[in-house]
């Protein structure tokens, strides 16, 4: 839908580039046990407390023996050792298993594969060197080496990395809290609110959702004023009239509009604006264009109040089966729906970007380029993949 009272928009592109001027980085910090830290932000770089691993370790379940007893071991001529608990002598041989301390008096481990068992002694069947299949203390992460930067958002392998290393607390920056103002009859816009609010728990924010409230100065004044404590608030509709809709109206009354129009579609009527130091996006009330502005702005936005890059949205390339038109000078986010195998994606109702039906329908959408006419079935395309 466009808005034939925006006569000049700004590229998503420059959008971004506005909302990294007005976007602030986070600066309040919380420290947190591991086992709450999943997705948050780390607020200083990471380094290992203790070394990895803090002992001699077997790589190997085997048997842990003196090397040198093992040297003229062969299948023909196999080496017997007697088995036993403890710390083994040059002809003794003790049970490990993978990842398990390693004796003392132990120099290798034999692989289980290359040992043969009686009641109380073991034939090796392989000569097996100094060091073999030993982790050494500290061969896996040196005490005092970085483990993540500052700006690592934590994933549950990065807290086990930390929590391998000595940490049981980390310090995170503070979610960035964002407040969320739908505007507009309540049956259109509580929907892409609610959605909207999903996808901000999402990608590392709080959201605070509002109920819906009237389209009109007086009453989109004040929700907006009561939220300017939040790091960013998001409106969802109430940008589609022509004219001076009434949140463009707002925000030039209470502070300084940005950018009014971002050339994508859906989406174009997307304004950005500052009320009082604290930066405003206000996206669409249609679900298409609000999925678009959420996650080709709102998202940036959560990763610079939040202090760390998000992981990169999963993408498949496949062949389009049908042709995507566009309007050349706006991005278009066409929706598509992979076939079972994924070697085509076929083009989903590219004018409906009010019907939720095209939404669960689709896998994904395809970005035509803002210098393109549309792009022809049987091209190759790349599907920005999504979970909504």
């Amino acid at each position: 839908m466009h808005d034939s009272g925006i006569k000049h928009t700004a590229s998503a592109a420059e959008t971004r580039r506005v909302l990294a001027e007005i976007v602030p980085s986070p600066t309040e910090t919380a420290t947190l046990p591991l086992a709450r830290a999943t997705g948050r932000v780390l607020a200083h770089d990471s380094y290992a407390e203790e070394p990895v691993p803090p002992e001699r370790r077997a790589t190997t379940t085997g048997v842990a023996v003196n090397a040198s007893a093992t040297y003229d071991a062969s299948e023909r001529t196999p080496v017997r050792l007697r088995e036993t608990t403890g710390s083994p002598a040059a002809d003794e041989a003790i049970r490990v298993t993978a990842g398990e301390p390693l004796p003392e008096r132990a120099t290798a481990v034999v692989p289980s594969d290359a040992v043969e068992r009686t009641e109380d002694a073991v034939a090796v069947t392989t000569a097996v060197a100094e060091g073999a299949h030993i982790a050494t203390v500290g061969s896996d992460i040196d005490a005092g080496e970085l483990l993540y930067p500052t700006g690592t958002r934590l994933t549950p392998a990065a807290l086990g990395a930390l929590a391998t290393a000595g940490h049981g607390r980390v310090s995170c920056f503070a979610e960035p809290t964002v407040g969320i103002v739908p505007v507009g009859r309540s049956e259109r816009v509580t929907a892409p609110g609610r959605t909207l609010a999903g996808l901000v728990g999402r990608w590392g924010g709080r959201p605070e959702p509002r109920d819906p409230v009237a389209p009109e100065p007086r009453a989109v004044r004040p929700a907006l004023q009561r939220d300017l404590t939040r790091d960013v608030v998001v409106t969802v509709g109430g940008t589609e009239a022509a004219g001076d809709p009434v949140v463009t109206s707002v925000l030039n009354d209470l502070g300084d509009r940005r950018v009014r129009g971002v050339a994508i579609s859906p989406g174009r009527v997307t304004t950005i604006g500052v009320v009082e130091g604290t930066p405003v996006l206000s996206v669409p009330g249609t679900v298409v264009g609000s999925l678009v502005a959420a996650t080709q702005l709102v998202r940036p936005a959560l990763e610079r109040a939040g202090g760390g890059s998000l992981p990169p949205i999963p993408m498949t390339e496949t062949e389009l089966d049908g042709k995507l038109p566009s309007t050349p000078g706006e991005r278009t986010f066409a929706r598509v729906r992979l076939s079972e195998d994924e070697q085509t994606a076929t083009p989903i109702a590219a004018g409906a970007p009010t019907q939720w039906s095209t939404v669960t329908a689709a896998d994904g959408w395809v970005a035509v380029p803002e210098a393109s006419e549309g792009i022809d079935s049987g091209e190759t395309v790349a599907v920005e993949r999504w979970s909504v």
